[in-house]
């Protein structure tokens, strides 16, 4: 069932709830207000007659002689203020008076049918005591024509109600209903772009593109599902770009062993050492570039191994520095080393740690001209350490800046992919960084030479 069936079904519950519950609590209140104002009227007349009654009595001494009082409710309207003081009360209409003496017995009825039979709730449902000289000496109950009159025009009035509610819950339901449509569709179209555009992406067409102009949380949605797409864009040709650069990176060592096992297997060639130190260089070619894949993968997946120990960072700095020391020597480069105090011992992998300065540092090392310097620092800053390494290079250009860390990314057209390395080790040092939970980032102007800083949490 889809959403704008559901919702419309839903208005047009609320409305037929809403209409019935209208109707009944108008039926409840009506009759509520009819009843009060029959029982109020009523008992004021019952009041009026036991006051006269209680007077009659009390100048009687009996009830002797009532019955004419009673019957003359039939003829007497009340005409004026000069009337007898024992005629019934001004009032008075087309009425029934019921009395009965002390032990219940009626002694007078306006239409005389009950005299004789004891007074009781299926003759009338009230009653009011006769009280002289605190003691009771009977009861008067009056049963109104104006009772009957209104009970018959309740019904009438209900029924009328009633058909009034029904034809207004159709007119409700029948309005409810288009402005349950016009809302459901309106609700419902950007539900029906957003599929349209998901199976659209899912076909692989990413230009697809939802616009929302709602103000509500449906433009909200339709931004996410239009960031969504950017990001699944940019994964898809990233991960196009990959798979050709790691099959541009394969394809030189492959074509290599394969053009010289080829040789040898035909005879033009001799497997001297030579060729089979050559030889042994491109398989570790291979083996690195797939070693490097391997660890940006589980860097990517959140997977990246670490053995993490206490850490003194000025040791890994000294212990890598050493490495590259002979050929810095060799080529008159200057490599020196600037430890600004003394650094806490931090929780790190050290060899991880190692691997980032090896490859910033070997990438330092090509690109610093013969006589050149490098410099390589270290502090304590707010509690974290910081590391940067200098170089009087030629620099990076502002367009290249942004992509340094990017797989397979070359600054140096250049640098061909024999001389130089897999364009994976600025990555992979972004990757070891980030899973320190640390940062890293570069510094550099054309012809000004170029620093690579990261910084990372202290204990």
């Amino acid at each position: 069932m889809t959403i704008r069936r559901k919702l419309l079904i839903t208005f047009l519950a609320i409305i037929v709830l809403s209409s019935l519950v209208t109707a009944i609590l108008w039926s409840f209140t009506t009759r509520s207000l009819f009843d009060w104002y029959v029982r109020s009227n009523t008992e004021a007349r019952a009041t009026q007659w036991q006051r006269l009654l209680a007077a009659y009595y009390a100048q009687r001494g009996s009830w002797d002689g009532v019955s004419a009082l009673i019957r003359a409710t039939q003829f007497v309207r009340g005409r004026g203020p000069h009337r007898p003081s024992m005629m019934p009360p001004e009032t008075a209409g087309p009425e029934r008076i019921i009395l009965a003496d002390e032990t219940g017995k009626i002694i007078a009825d306006s239409h005389e049918t009950t005299i004789g039979l004891f007074l009781n709730d299926k003759i009338t449902p009230s009653k009011l005591p006769i009280i002289v000289n605190e003691e009771v000496v009977g009861s008067v109950a009056i049963v109104t024509q104006l009772q009957r009159g209104l009970m018959t025009l309740e019904a009438a009035f209900l029924r009328r109600m009633t058909i009034a509610s029904i034809i207004g819950g159709v007119i409700v339901a029948l309005i409810g209903t288009g402005l349950a449509f016009v809302f459901s569709r309106h609700l419902s179209q950007p539900l029906s772009k957003l599929a349209t555009a998901a199976r659209q992406i899912a076909s692989g067409d990413f230009d697809a593109e939802i616009h929302v102009s709602t103000g509500d949380e449906m433009e909200e949605v339709a931004h996410a599902f239009n960031f969504m797409k950017d990001s699944l864009k940019a994964n898809e040709e990233a991960r196009h770009k990959l798979v050709a650069d790691v099959a541009h990176e394969l394809r030189t060592p492959l074509a290599v062993l394969r053009g010289n096992f080829e040789s040898m297997q035909e005879g033009i060639t001799e497997p001297t050492q030579e060729t089979m130190v050559c030889l042994h260089d491109e398989v570790l070619r291979l083996s690195r570039i797939v070693q490097d894949l391997l660890n940006l993968g589980q860097m990517e997946s959140g997977g990246f191994p670490l053995s993490l120990q206490p850490t003194r960072l000025e040791d890994v700095i000294v212990r890598v520095v050493s490495v590259f020391a002979a050929e810095t020597d060799a080529r008159g480069i200057h490599l020196e080393t600037n430890m600004q105090g003394a650094l806490p011992t931090i929780q790190a992998d050290p060899d991880r740690i190692a691997q980032v300065l090896v490859n910033l540092l070997a990438n330092a090392v090509y690109y610093t001209p013969d006589g050149g310097r490098i410099s390589v620092s270290a502090s304590c800053v707010d509690g974290d350490i910081v590391v940067s390494l200098t170089d009087s290079g030629p620099g990076i250009s502002e367009e290249d800046l942004p992509h340094v860390f990017d797989r397979f990314y070359r600054t140096d057209r250049a640098r061909d992919r024999a001389t130089g390395g897999t364009g994976l080790g600025l990555a992979i040092a972004r990757g070891i960084i980030t899973a320190h939970k640390g940062s890293i980032w570069v510094e550099s102007e054309p012809g000004l030479g170029t620093t690579f800083t990261f910084s990372l949490p202290g204990s």
